[in-house]
């Protein structure tokens, strides 16, 4: 008799510590889900940095590598292209801006030889800055030209801890800050996957 309570204590202590794993994951898993659906609710927040340089930050989505091969195609083809396996991959960011810079520079008139020395006016555009070059010809009506614009991207991933009236602690959410170094440029687009371990 003694003998079977042994080992169906035992065999219930392995049945509790078994529940107890899976209510951990479980709840682990939960609260992955729910901060991945407030960072798919949550809205990419812009601003300027104390420096007057524009920034984006956005909260990271945690992704198994199933989801991610399932909803983000584009970055799935891209690591594939670059012949990395995606279980090897820790983070994945993306992020897109545009340059909407207005120049006004003067319009030369330069002298063109063509047929037999018989020469030509063209209008020539030249624009240099830091960030931005315009180089081009306006003949007939037609700009043809080259536009170059630089540009580097920061990005800087840190937690934000949780809050209970002055003490902190822990970790609420993992966000992503975007800076651009060209000041004509604007970030319109940015997302931080981690994949899940």
């Amino acid at each position: 008799m003694n003998k079977y309570l042994v080992y169906l204590s035992a065999l219930l202590l392995v049945a509790v510590m078994a529940l107890s794993w899976l209510y951990k994951t479980e709840k682990q898993e939960n609260k992955r889900l729910a901060n991945n659906q407030e960072a798919l609710l949550t809205d990419m927040e812009t601003y300027k940095t104390e420096a007057g340089k524009n920034a984006a930050s956005v909260l990271r989505l945690e992704l198994s590598k199933s989801e991610l091969e399932k909803y983000n195609k584009d970055l799935t083809q891209t690591v594939s292209d670059l012949k990395i396996k995606i279980s090897r991959i820790q983070s994945a960011s993306t992020t897109a801006t545009s340059t909407d810079y207005s120049i006004t520079t003067p319009v030369r008139d330069s002298i063109v030889y063509r047929d037999r020395l018989i020469p030509d006016t063209l209008k020539r555009i030249t624009y240099n800055d830091a960030w931005l070059n315009l180089d081009g010809t306006i003949q007939k009506g037609i700009f043809s030209g080259n536009i170059q614009s630089r540009d580097t991207l920061v990005t800087i991933v840190h937690r934000i801890p949780k809050k209970f009236l002055f003490f902190k602690w822990g970790t609420k959410a993992i966000r992503q800050e975007v800076t651009t170094k060209n000041p004509h440029s604007k970030i319109v687009y940015t997302q931080y996957i981690e994949l899940k371990k």
